[in-house]
């Protein structure tokens, strides 16, 4: 089943079948990353740069994020019939099934290739994003004025 990963058991995926992906609790995986998500606002709130970066990676990681993922990308969005970067549409229940673990074990593709000798100092990323959120623009001229 979708729902549940063994940790301690094979990691063939051959019994996950078509009926685990209708048999999701999506409102459980859903409200997980929406406490995340929370979580994290509150940090960047907070300015805890290390806490958001720190929540930022366990978002990465978790498979409900995976899970709501892969069904807003093959199920909700309206690009749903358009190949991705693979070639591939997932339309079919054990089609997305498949993708969201073939997802969730290449998460090494999503962290940074050049590792840490061109990483910014801890928090600049987040820091400069939120401070030029909050900018309105240029303040216009007041010498024509």
């Amino acid at each position: 089943m979708l729902d549940t990963i063994t940790v301690n058991g094979p990691e063939d995926t051959t019994d996950r079948d078509a009926n685990g992906w209708e048999a999701v609790d999506w409102r459980a995986h859903e409200d997980n990353v929406a406490r995340l998500r929370r979580r994290i606002f509150k940090a960047t709130r907070n300015s805890d740069w290390a806490m958001v970066r720190s929540l930022q990676k366990m978002m990465l990681r978790s498979w409900s994020n995976t899970l709501v993922s892969v069904r807003q990308v093959t199920q909700r969005n309206v690009g749903r019939r358009t190949a991705g970067v693979d070639g591939a549409v997932a339309l079919s229940a054990s089609w997305r099934a498949d993708v969201a673990v073939r997802v969730h074990r290449t998460r090494g593709s999503w962290e940074t290739a050049a590792g840490p000798a061109c990483v910014r100092p801890q928090g600049r990323r987040q820091a400069a994003a939120t401070r030029y959120s909050r900018d309105h623009g240029p303040v216009p001229s007041r010498a024509g004025a």
